[in-house]
């Protein structure tokens, strides 16, 4: 009697063995079709998210090939206005000096006139004293 409770207990632990290998393989089975769905879920989504990613990153590069240019271009008139600022300095620099040679000649001008005038009076009031002179 104690062989067939053994033999019992041994049959009715394989079967509750048994149905938990059933109950795990089934879990399993469950286990990989729900990840082959999530695996397929995910591609989607990958490939979704591909197809819009790709038209993003060729604005994006058109862009940046826009700001280099736009960069380039500036660049371009930075030195175009340093030049011109430099030419303008430089035309600056020869008009104060036009400026500075007009003075100095205004002033040898006056000092010309200055000299004609004295000369013109005194010649004019030698002439007048020699004119009395006869006169009298």
């Amino acid at each position: 009697m104690l062989n067939q409770s053994v033999i019992i207990i041994l049959i009715i632990g394989l079967f509750v063995l048994l149905v938990g290998f059933l109950i795990a393989v089934g879990v399993l089975v469950y286990s990989a079709f729900e990840i082959k769905k999530v695996s397929a879920s995910v591609r989607e989504f990958l490939k979704d998210t591909d197809d819009r990613i790709k038209p993003v990153l060729e604005e994006t590069e058109q862009t940046l090939k826009s700001i280099r240019k736009v960069s380039d271009d500036i660049g371009y008139v930075t030195d175009n206005v340093k030049n011109l600022s430099a030419s303008i300095k430089e035309i600056a620099i020869n008009l104060e000096a036009l400026s500075a040679m007009a003075k100095e000649l205004r002033h040898g001008l006056s000092l010309r006139v200055l000299g004609l005038k004295a000369g013109i009076k005194t010649a004019a009031e030698v002439l007048i004293k020699q004119i009395k002179d006869r006169r009298v």
